[in-house]
């Protein structure tokens, strides 16, 4: 007399022939997507070291008083560097309202397309002639900001923005207002230090404070407040003095 198999044999059986058909969809999925991936690279030819952020949907829409960008709302000629390669002739927007670096171009099926960077991911930028770094000393990388060079030279002088939306002041205006917030940074020796106003100079370099003094009173230079011409004449003069030719 034949014993019967135990049930569970079938059990076993009928789950090896699911999982089976389940592995092939799954692959057939895996290929479809990589099939599809290499038609839209042949058709929009875009480059994924860089356009590789999110669409970008333009600035915030409705009765609202300036632009959220850190120049002016007009697109600038720039170069991007990143670690995968220097990208250069790019248009490019800084949109300090949600702190991403705007790109457009142009796909191969000529197509306009506008994605945004999140500054973590960009090394050096330069827009419209400023240039741009990460700002030294940010652990995340997804709030960092890029911090324009003001002034080179062992000391740099730099200098971050970025902009909130608030109820507009003016009445009978717009409802909204962009309103700009703006810190000074001074970089010396890896050591990234508040810019406040030249007194911040006289402390840092005591031995060049009577000639950082005279230079400021002879050019009635003003370092308050967020007057960034003055500042950038103290820190090239400071520049000069700190170069081993002058002496």
């Amino acid at each position: 007399m034949k014993r019967k198999p135990p049930r569970n044999i079938f059990f076993l059986i009928l789950t090896v022939m699911f999982m089976n058909t389940a592995v092939a969809q799954v692959q057939d999925r895996q290929s479809t997507t990589d099939l599809l991936s290499v038609y839209f690279d042949k058709v929009y030819g875009d480059d994924q070291r860089l356009i590789s952020g999110h669409l970008y949907k333009g600035a915030a829409s409705g009765s609202i008083q300036g632009h959220p960008y850190y120049l002016n709302d007009e697109w600038k000629d720039g170069v991007i560097e990143t670690a995968d390669g220097t990208f250069p002739g790019l248009k490019i927007k800084y949109d300090i309202n949600i702190n991403r670096v705007i790109i457009e171009y142009i796909s191969t099926d000529n197509a306009f397309r506008q994605v945004g960077l999140n500054p973590g991911k960009i090394l050096y930028m330069n827009i419209g002639g400023k240039d741009f770094i990460p700002l030294p000393g940010t652990d995340h990388q997804d709030d960092l900001l890029l911090a324009e060079i003001m002034s080179k030279g062992q000391v740099l002088y730099l200098v971050t923005k970025s902009k909130a939306l608030y109820l507009s002041s003016l009445t009978g205006s717009s409802d909204y207002e962009y309103r700009e917030s703006l810190k000074q940074y001074l970089l010396y020796e890896d050591e990234l230090i508040p810019f406040r106003n030249k007194r911040t100079l006289y402390k840092l370099f005591p031995d060049k404070k009577k000639l950082l003094r005279k230079y400021s009173n002879r050019n009635y230079l003003n370092t308050s407040g967020k007057r960034t011409g003055d500042r950038i004449m103290l820190l090239d003069y400071l520049n000069t003095l700190l170069d081993p030719a002058y002496d």
